[in-house]
């Protein structure tokens, strides 16, 4: 599971758009208006968390239903643009590619608008890959910068994007405002 986060992170192909035998995001919603109209980043600019090391924005003992084994400790990933922490079930990527990037992923037909989370503008998407499925919850900081919470817990995609959405709760909580 973890090599299916880290290539969905990662961007791979696999990780494209492959759902559409599944209705699409959350039981087929797609981008709302609200995830269409809001400025980006409250229309911070910047980088602020630049240097941030993104394993210490969420631990598996924040949120209980994330794999508490102590074999399995996050790992930093030090992929440019997007230092990623990969834990057994989830993995928190912090992604400073630009505006361009930054409105993909807000503004993607698979993007669905979730209330504001600790402040930060929030989309939740889900992929299928094959078998594999995961759900990420991405929280706004700037026009250039996001953090995606992506997890692969849970019995249901359901109660994946619910475990998706606890994490990006602690998240926020952590990120500086």
């Amino acid at each position: 599971m973890t090599a299916t986060i880290l290539a969905c992170v990662l961007g791979l192909a696999a990780c494209g758009d492959n759902d559409k035998g599944s209705g699409g995001p959350a039981g087929g919603a797609s981008g709302s208006s609200a995830a269409q109209g809001d400025s980006a980043g409250n229309g911070k600019t910047g980088t602020p968390l630049a240097g941030v090391d993104p394993c210490t924005l969420l631990k598996p003992a924040d949120v209980p239903q994330l794999d508490q084994d102590d074999l399995a400790q996050p790992t930093m990933q030090a992929i440019p643009g997007k230092p990623t922490c990969s834990g057994y079930d989830f993995a928190v990527e912090i992604n400073d590619g630009g505006a361009d990037v930054h409105d993909m992923e807000f503004h993607s037909s698979r993007a669905k608008a979730l209330s504001d989370i600790g402040g930060h503008k929030a989309v939740l998407t889900q992929t299928t890959t094959g078998s594999a499925k995961d759900c990420a919850v991405s929280l706004d900081v700037t026009t250039q910068e996001y953090v995606r919470v992506t997890v692969t817990a849970g019995d249901n995609p359901a109660q994946m994007c619910d475990i998706a959405k606890k994490a990006a709760e602690v998240v926020a909580g952590r990120l500086s405002s």
